[in-house]
């Protein structure tokens, strides 16, 4: 890592290009934009993820004597101290917050270009269609309201969280059927099973059929407790679907919009049972995720799509060029 930082930076200094963007906090560029957010904040959710204060310590203290996130933090200062880095894109509210809260950066510096996704244009025979075979393919119940969890991490997204969650709502009397996407193992399993909830989870697995699976589901839930900006619910909302996520994912942007309007809900703590079933019972009323997906509207996935994106993007670099090689 230190080797590529250095040998970035060396192209840098070249002068090969007008200008240059990192999405990575590990190397300067004339425009930082930190996909992932800051590895302070990365550091200190990951810490947040453990159960009991003994655990909580105990990473936190292996974190301060790891070399790789040593260094790690040591490249992320010296990127924001740099008089190079021109502008910061954050992809979120939340990133916009980090870089002040932990390097005091003025927003001045910061520009906010939120996350963005493609998604296919479905009209709604086919997305009925969609709808259809995934519910009956997964032999879905009738009345029953399907949450849709899709993760590569699902430790990091709240998969405990929802596991319990999930438990307390059919204990309510709630009919709740949830497709998991992504990797699961045999632990996954047994703990599902341990749990009594195995009739109301779907495993999915491994798939490149997310749009499909965005027709299937009532409401996509990711109670993350570290996301500077999720996808999965940038586009469930591209796709009309309401989301339920947490005030530590920089995508709750988009669904706790303001007083009034809600495109879902969010919740404040990743590791609460209790206040994510709290958010699933409500979406289950039908009337209520009706308003959910009249709050997101037809211009929502216009405005995240990454043409949109690219083309504010653009014009940061643009304004970045310095005056010497910027055009005539």
């Amino acid at each position: 890592l230190l080797a590529f930082a250095r040998w970035a930076r060396q192209q840098s200094d070249g002068g090969a290009g007008d200008v240059s963007l990192s999405v990575t906090m590990a190397v300067a560029a004339a425009v930082v934009q930190p996909r992932g957010g800051t590895v302070r904040e990365t550091l200190a959710r990951n810490v947040a993820m453990r159960n009991s204060p003994g655990s909580r310590l105990l990473k936190k203290l292996a974190t301060l004597v790891d070399p790789k996130q040593r260094l790690l933090l040591a490249l992320e200062r010296r990127t924001l101290a740099d008089p190079r880095v021109k502008r910061i894109v954050a992809v979120s509210r939340y990133v916009t917050r980090q870089v002040g809260v932990h390097y005091n950066v003025e927003e001045s510096r910061v520009e906010l270009i939120p996350n963005a996704s493609v998604m296919p244009a479905a009209d709604a025979a086919q997305r009925a269609a969609w709808r259809k075979a995934v519910r009956d393919g997964f032999a879905v119940p009738e009345g029953s309201v399907v949450f849709l969890f899709a993760a590569q991490n699902p430790r990091l997204k709240g998969f405990g969280t929802l596991m319990h969650a999930t438990r307390l709502l059919i204990d309510q009397g709630h009919k709740p059927v949830v497709l998991l996407a992504g990797e699961y193992g045999y632990s996954h399993q047994d703990w599902i099973a341990e749990l009594g909830i195995r009739h109301a989870v779907r495993i999915v697995g491994q798939t490149r059929q997310m749009p499909r699976l965005f027709a299937a589901a009532d409401v996509t839930v990711l109670p993350s407790y570290y996301d500077p900006s999720s996808k999965v619910v940038i586009e469930s909302l591209m796709m009309g679907v309401p989301a339920i996520s947490t005030a530590f994912n920089g995508a709750s942007d988009f669904i706790d919009v303001s007083e009034g309007v809600q495109r879902g809900r969010v919740i404040a703590d990743p590791g609460s049972a209790s206040e994510l079933a709290e958010a699933m019972a409500s979406l289950c009323d039908a009337g209520k995720r009706a308003a959910c997906v009249a709050a997101i509207g037809e211009g929502l996935a216009s405005e995240l799509s990454m043409s949109r994106h690219v083309d504010r993007l653009e014009r940061v670099l643009h304004d970045a060029v310095s005056p010497v090689s910027a055009p005539d």
